[in-house]
């Protein structure tokens, strides 16, 4: 008897009798490769989640596309639009196996979130027609840390199997660096389960998630032990990953959409938003939001700064004090600095002066003072000094 067609039938027998199990755990087929087949779990939604949360957004504002360099002239549908969310072996590039690929898409008026699963690490090489297929059909990705993470992972994977997509020249919007100019100083974290929590109220489900540094060790014991049960947690949280990065996408977009909605949304940092409009240079909409927010009582610091330094750079000079006063009465010191400029620029030189002087004495004041800034007070002191006892005299 031959042993070695014994051990390979033996192997064969395991691996069918493996995929069987998988197959009766969660609902899904093997695709057509006569060896080494990869398995596809499909799952859709129509419009929202089953919280009621939107799965695209009301509207693709300008702001939007102009931040994510993509044509504003161009009339984009959900169509157009693929999420991507690896799970894989580790965090690394070298041999790090990205053994789940979370896809999610817009079809029929549905958004789908299809799964590629990796049944043997030997499956990694058909694992990747199906992306393919997407890639070439869909003409923006959407990640959650894509451009740090994922695309990284991917190239080297293709690379690891003679295989060339050009995912760098791929349209790629990246919701973590957007999320982080929105929500960094407002939240306490802008990982993705942190925006869940706070932005769309959602807790995950210990019992049925699984924390994220678990599931390289969950796939090495699914490879050894053949038991699929564990992987349960993992195709759960990476399915809530791809569906909950689309309901970022649709909450940043409707968030930030013309007219803003100021107030209206309190998850919303609108000083935020203000600043996105005014980094792309449409400051009369910066200035109207942060209007708003003055109007509305939402009186901070930086928003009358903001708006005061919008007014100085029109040289509208009496606006600008006014907002500019206020966040010096809140103790900004760089508001201090400011409204001392427009002060003497409209030959307040004594209120400039006692600004100033109150300038010094927050620098003084600081455990570690910023010494040329307090050098630069002190220099304007002496100056305005000179100018008063002039006029004076």
């Amino acid at each position: 008897m031959d042993m070695n067609l014994d051990r390979d039938m033996y192997s064969l027998d395991l691996k069918q009798l493996t995929r069987e199990a998988l197959q009766a755990m969660v609902a899904g087929e093997y695709s057509a490769h006569k060896e080494n087949p990869v398995y596809y779990i499909r799952q859709s939604w129509e419009g929202e989640t089953p919280e009621g949360l939107p799965l695209y957004p009301k509207v693709l504002p300008e702001v939007i596309l102009t931040w994510a360099k993509l044509d504003t002239d161009t009339s984009w549908q959900p169509e157009d639009f693929l999420v991507l969310d690896l799970e894989t072996t580790g965090l690394g590039r070298g041999n790090t196996l990205a053994f789940l690929i979370g896809l999610g898409y817009w079809e029929g008026g549905k958004y789908t979130v299809e799964q590629i699963f990796l049944p043997d690490p030997d499956s990694e090489m058909n694992s990747f027609d199906r992306l393919q297929q997407l890639l070439e059909t869909r003409s923006v990705l959407i990640t959650f840390n894509g451009k740090t993470f994922d695309i990284p992972i991917l190239e080297s994977r293709l690379l690891y199997n003679q295989l060339w997509l050009n995912l760098r020249e791929k349209e790629h919007i990246d919701l973590l660096h957007i999320a982080r100019r929105l929500w960094k100083h407002q939240l306490p974290s802008c990982a993705l389960e942190s925006l869940e929590f706070y932005i769309m109220g959602l807790i995950r489900d210990a019992e049925l998630d699984i924390d994220g540094g678990l599931i390289p060790q969950t796939y090495y014991q699914y490879l050894i032990s053949g038991d699929p049960e564990p992987l349960r947690r993992v195709l759960l949280h990476n399915q809530l990953d791809v569906l909950n990065t689309a309901v970022l996408f649709a909450i940043i977009a409707d968030a930030v959409a013309e007219p803003v909605q100021v107030g209206k949304d309190p998850r919303v940092d609108y000083l935020a938003v203000a600043r996105l409009y005014q980094n792309q240079d449409r400051h009369e909409l910066a200035q109207d939001i942060l209007r708003h927010l003055l109007d509305d009582g939402f009186v901070t610091a930086d928003v009358a700064h903001e708006l005061g330094m919008i007014y100085k750079r029109e040289n509208d000079l009496e606006a600008a004090r006014q907002c500019l006063e206020i966040a010096a009465d809140l103790q900004a010191p760089a508001s201090i600095l400011h409204l001392c400029i427009v002060l003497e620029k409209q030959g307040e030189l004594a209120e400039a002066l006692r600004r100033t002087e109150t300038l010094i004495s927050w620098h003084q004041s600081r455990p570690l003072p910023d010494l040329k800034a307090l050098d630069s007070a002190l220099r304007r002191q002496e100056r305005l000094q000179k100018k008063l006892s002039k006029k004076k005299g």
